[in-house]
């Protein structure tokens, strides 16, 4: 399964540098650089390399020396014996989750319906019944709809999100080149939940999703969901990619309950070696951790 990853493109590099970070290309990976205290930094490869060697640590490193970094943080696709690697590698907090959900959508609407979990079929039916309205768009300005309904979503589910500028800034920069597409479910005039989709190269991925604490009864989810793979599948597309799921089927995992939302759609489950680290600068990599955790601790 060779899945496209808008992580390393050059598309993503430019909504990267609008955001106002440096970026780096080592052989074919993308590295974004990221500010910290004190002038510091760090040098983080998202989702990528897609196989880690030596040589490639070698040259990010040497990167990271020039560019005066703390350390380097990558997220290698392929598995990874860290022990086989002269440089100490760490394993760190994830930042995109390790776990997805990978669909294929070569498959005819007949089958994907059959292979989704009957309750999945029912709540994509009910929605429709109930009238739940379907609007896509590229809109940055409707950004600020998603980011709404997001406040509430991390308000009841305890995760945070990004910024309003973030979400609107990724849609202005990949939206008018068809990449981005903010879906948004409608119900008796409110907006009751919002997902970001991606559209690049063979994979559609579901990148933020949101929902309203009103209207649960609707059901929108499903049908939002739905008709993103709809739409891929009506553009060519091979994959669609839920983007995170629990590692596990541990009922007390933080998503578990988003994780059942996506397996009710079926797919292949995937797991990726997760996020690592490589430090320059023991004593400033130690201060970088404690200041993390003092973050957590001090209330916002």
């Amino acid at each position: 399964m060779q899945i496209s990853n808008l992580l390393q493109s050059k598309d993503w590099e430019e909504f990267e540098k609008a955001e106002g970070h440096e970026t780096f290309w080592v052989d074919d990976a993308l590295f974004i650089k990221n500010q910290l205290f004190e002038k510091r930094n760090y040098l983080y490869c998202p989702k990528g390399p897609t196989e880690l060697t030596e040589v490639f640590l070698n040259k990010a490193k040497e990167l990271a020396e020039k560019e005066g970094s703390i350390f380097v943080r990558i997220e290698p696709l392929n598995q990874i014996n860290i022990k086989t690697f002269k440089q100490k590698i760490r394993k760190t907090k994830d930042i995109n989750p390790p776990g997805t959900l990978i669909l294929d959508i070569t498959k005819s609407e007949e089958e994907l319906l059959s292979q989704m979990k009957q309750k999945a079929r029912y709540n994509i039916n009910l929605a429709r019944k109930k009238g739940v309205e379907i609007e896509v768009t590229s809109d940055p300005e409707k950004a600020v709809i998603f980011y709404n309904i997001m406040k509430e979503t991390t308000s009841r589910d305890g995760f945070s999100a990004h910024s309003l500028r973030h979400y609107k800034k990724q849609i202005e920069i990949l939206g008018k080149k068809g990449i981005i597409k903010l879906y948004l479910a409608k119900y008796e005039d409110r907006y009751i939940a919002a997902n970001i989709v991606s559209f690049f190269g063979n994979t559609a991925s579901y990148l933020h999703g949101a929902s309203s604490n009103e209207y649960r009864n609707v059901m929108a989810p499903y049908l939002l969901q739905w008709q993103a793979i709809l739409d891929a599948k009506d553009q060519g597309l091979d994959y669609y990619d839920f983007w995170g799921i629990a590692p596990d089927d541990n009922l007390r995992h933080k998503w578990a309950g988003v994780t059942r939302f996506k397996k009710g759609f079926g797919g292949q489950q995937v797991l990726y070696p997760g996020t690592y680290d490589v430090v320059l600068s023991r004593s400033w990599y130690f201060l970088y951790k404690v200041f993390r955790i003092l973050n957590k601790l001090i209330p916002k």
